[in-house]
């Protein structure tokens, strides 16, 4: 079964070390190993569950105090690896879109799972915390029924504190939404 994992450091440097560490303690495929605002460092990796916890485990043993928030989904929604690429396949036309705004990557990301299981959408992009300040945003499209519920379903994974705010807009206009999306 497939997993996917996630660490999050508060520096730079002991993320890039830790990425390393991560992809030689197990057989992942890393998905992103990178900076976010303010000054984080955010490894995403894939794999077996077993593989992922292992290297999630390496990771963190190295810079026990370094870590700021992780996250292991196992048997992740399969639409949450192109939203996390930003490469997801998308109808525009007469579309409601949904959006949860998190304080963190790892919520964003439980967000947008949850979201994807729990409606009949396309979570189409999250987008972590670069040039947002930290903060995350996923983004929903479906039929507005089915935006809603996802939201909800998002909105309610997210750990107390955590949730900016969420929105469903119902039949976006679609200017906006083309220079969004």
């Amino acid at each position: 079964m497939k997993a996917l994992g996630l660490l999050e450091f508060r520096e730079i440097t002991r993320g890039l070390v830790a990425s390393d560490i991560m992809l030689k303690s197990a057989p992942v495929e890393l998905i992103t190993a990178t900076s976010v605002c303010p000054g984080k460092f955010v490894i995403l990796i894939t794999g077996e569950v077993g593989a992922v916890k292992n290297a999630l485990q390496a990771g963190k043993e190295e810079f026990k105090d370094g870590v700021i928030d992780e996250l292991l989904i196992p048997n992740p929604h399969e639409s949450l690896f192109s939203a996390l690429s930003g490469t997801s396949e998308i109808n525009l036309e007469k579309q409601s879109l949904g959006l949860i705004e998190t304080f963190s990557v790892a919520s964003a990301i439980k967000a947008a799972d949850a979201a994807a299981k729990g409606g009949n959408v396309v979570v189409s992009e999250v987008r972590l915390a670069r040039g947002m300040g930290g903060k995350s945003v996923v983004i929903i499209l479906g039929e507005v029924s089915a935006v809603k519920s996802a939201v909800n379903s998002g909105i309610q994974a997210v750990e107390e504190g955590l949730l900016v705010s969420h929105a469903v807009i119902s039949n976006v206009n679609q200017k906006l939404l083309k220079s969004w999306v």
